[in-house]
């Protein structure tokens, strides 16, 4: 079932809904349950996926003499799963170590192994390399102590390579990124999606756009083969988007900017959505039309967390707007920020070179 579960969710939900009236066994339900959960964030449907952690979570918590461990670490991971999606990466991470502590309770290694993936990525989505890369590692000694084959270590390696794409040492993130590449057809329809996305986003961040675009494309042509895949398609049309923008050709970013924006507003992705509002921003300025610059950044979302990657851009973006605006002090200013981002970032890979050579 898990298996069919990540290539096909809807059928084996399908299946776990035939299954369930049958499930007598309390413990057996609520795993079906969060089964559903599993599907339902698949396919995208995160308002179902709650709501089906909510009666296992209630199921877990309430007083019994059974030991509801490791179905109760199932729910925290999920739940994790679902902030992250949310770009909600501190409460993720509260969740994803919720989870590891009662896998470590439960002795389930393997399960372990995945949450340390997750809690790796929440650290790095907020801007944390070390601690990121740190728990990559940790997670590669914990696969070795368990023999597990290298073909189910591809999500470390594109972690990591995701790792020196933000420190911008794109030597070690190439090495990383190809790693991960030799088990591409082993991956699952999401993990493909996974590596696509940030294989461009890798060659996006040194600029070099064509193929940055030939990754999205793939990317998104995946996305499509995969109906379920809706929250994979949406955030490559982002990229799309933004790719289309900075070569310049600003009907095509106009049209996979406007066809993304009403997912993520429904996801309640504010980090998605400040994205979107910056290139928007940006395409206004390309198209010589301030005032709509100006009134898209007025209604611009502000959430309260902001990936610092996404910082980078928007902070290049309004420069430019308050170049445009002749308002010299104030882009000035974001020129400045961005330098201080990008002294951080040296700095940073050297601290992470430091590390890796003691």
């Amino acid at each position: 079932m898990e298996l069919l579960l990540e290539n096909d969710p809807g059928t084996a939900m399908d299946k776990m809904d035939s299954l369930l009236p049958y499930l007598k066994d309390s413990m057996s339900y609520y795993r079906g349950i969060v089964f559903k959960s599993k599907a339902y964030m698949l396919m995208s449907r995160i308002g179902d996926a709650s709501r089906m952690l909510r009666q296992a979570g209630s199921f877990c918590t309430s007083p019994s003499e059974e030991d509801k461990s490791d179905l109760y670490a199932s729910v925290c991971n999920m739940e994790g799963n679902i902030l992250a999606r949310q770009a909600k990466f501190d409460s993720a991470r509260v969740k994803f170590l919720q989870a590891y502590e009662l896998y470590m309770h439960t002795g389930n290694k393997l399960k372990r192994f995945n949450v340390m993936l997750n809690l790796a990525d929440a650290f790095l989505r907020e801007g944390a390399c070390d601690k990121g890369a740190l728990w990559y590692h940790r997670s590669l000694r914990l696969a070795d102590s368990l023999s597990l084959p290298k073909s189910q270590c591809f999500p470390v390696y594109y972690g990591l390579g995701q790792v020196y794409m933000q420190l911008h040492d794109f030597e070690r993130c190439d090495f990383y990124f190809d790693r991960a590449g030799e088990y591409y057809d082993e991956m699952k329809p999401y993990e493909k999606g996974i590596y696509l996305n940030n294989r461009g986003n890798s060659y996006y961040y040194r600029q070099d756009y064509k193929t940055a675009l030939k990754y999205f494309r793939r990317s998104l042509a995946h996305a499509l083969a995969h109906p379920e895949m809706e929250y994979e398609r949406n955030l490559t049309m982002i990229n799309l988007g933004e790719v289309f923008l900075l070569m310049n050709q600003t009907d095509s970013a106009s049209y996979y900017l406007s066809r993304c924006r009403d997912f993520f507003q429904k996801e309640d992705n504010n980090s998605a959505l400040y994205y979107i509002d910056t290139q928007l921003i940006e395409l206004a300025l390309k198209e010589g039309n301030l005032s709509l610059a100006k009134k898209r950044l007025d209604e611009a979302v502000v959430p309260d967390f902001v990936e610092p990657n996404m910082v980078h851009i928007r902070n290049r973006y309004l420069q430019h707007y308050f170049e445009e605006s002749k308002d010299y002090r104030r882009a000035y200013y974001y020129l400045v920020e961005n330098s201080r981002i990008d002294d951080s970032i040296r700095s940073e890979r050297i601290k992470m070179r430091t590390q890796e050579i003691a």
